[in-house]
């Protein structure tokens, strides 16, 4: 296990600053966020349950748009490749999309499906400003595609990716990514000598040979078969896995505990996370993490650089509540403050 490195401000900078502008494909499963915020009233009379009285409502991307949003915040040019519902989910998805300043084109509406929305209602008390979830409830369509649906992304993916810098695929195993897409998309990204990044949560295997892939503890374990359990383990597992999967790098997320890097000619290197005054909200940190590591290695950092600045990115927006994103001017805050 080697120290743990500094990277100071004015590295940061040059890294994010050769990443602006470079063009990212974004392949996986397009969510809508919805978030009802409010205040505890009481206990319902006909169960046990909190009466929420709401106080606004709103919308943001989630899941692999999620990740779209994070590289548009890092100056990034990005593009989509995915598929919702044709639904009004679907509609307010592609409107947050536009609003900014996100490529569509890839944006599939069939009326087969239904898009993927999480919503999650946070209350906090009559005197209580900090707001806590209490409940969130999923509408998944996990179904696989049908082979229309694939054969539009794939068409999709012909086009944009000779044009791109990067291939970032975000798999929340709800049927996007599937072995038919994955088949045509890998060797074509190969072919063009885009940057692979992988956020998936599991079948690791699928995507041999990318540049980077960014798991999180229960992902890394699943797929290696035993709980890392201390920082020399998560450094093993880390190690392991890259091996197995012939990665440049791998960076496993742990939580409270940071994160570990390995990477191809380097031994691996556990990152602790930042002391935080208050954790706000730890929901979509893994999405950041993965669209901030991928524009750490188009500025041309290496993957522990690369891994310092997602982490740097990571501390952001858990302050935050609901999903959110780190934009270029708040990781050089962020770098600022660490090492100044």
């Amino acid at each position: 296990m080697s120290p743990y490195p500094a990277l100071d401000a004015a590295r940061v900078r040059e890294i994010l600053t050769r990443a602006h502008g470079c063009r990212v494909v974004v392949l996986g499963d397009m969510m809508l966020d919805e978030h009802i915020v409010g205040r505890a009233q009481a206990v319902a009379r006909e169960a046990p349950v909190l009466i929420v009285e709401q106080e606004s409502r709103y919308a943001v991307p989630g899941g692999a748009t999620n990740v779209a949003a994070n590289l548009r915040a890092l100056a990034c040019e990005v593009g989509v490749c995915g598929v919702v519902g044709d639904d009004a989910a679907g509609a307010a998805l592609r409107e947050q999309l536009d609003d900014r300043g996100i490529g569509a084109a890839g944006l599939i509406a069939h009326a087969s499906r239904t898009t993927s929305i999480k919503l999650r209602i946070w209350a906090g008390g009559d005197r209580q400003q900090p707001q806590h979830m209490v409940s969130r409830v999923d509408t998944v369509d996990r179904r696989d595609l049908d082979d229309a649906a694939a054969s539009e992304l794939i068409a999709y993916l012909e086009r944009s990716i000779p044009t791109a810098d990067a291939l970032l695929i975000s798999d929340y195993w709800n049927g996007v990514v599937g072995s038919e897409v994955v088949a045509a998309a890998l060797p074509l990204a190969r072919k063009h000598g885009l940057i692979i990044a992988v956020d998936a949560h599991g079948g690791l295997t699928r995507f041999g040979g990318a540049a980077v892939v960014t798991p999180n503890q229960p992902e890394a374990e699943a797929e290696l078969g035993y709980a890392l359990a201390s920082p020399a383990l998560a450094c093993r597992g880390a190690a392991e896995l890259r091996g197995r999967l012939e990665a440049q790098g791998v960076i496993i997320t742990l939580g409270a505990a940071g994160m570990v890097a390995a990477a191809l000619d380097n031994d691996p290197v556990l990152i602790p996370a930042a002391p935080q005054a208050r954790v706000a909200d730890p929901t979509g940190a893994g999405d950041t993490v993965a669209a901030a590591v991928t524009a750490g290695l188009l500025g041309g950092g290496s993957i522990l650089e690369a891994a310092l600045i997602g982490e740097l990115a990571a501390r952001i927006v858990i302050r935050r509540l609901g999903v959110a994103v780190a934009s270029t001017e708040a990781i050089l805050a962020e770098a600022g403050a660490a090492h100044g």
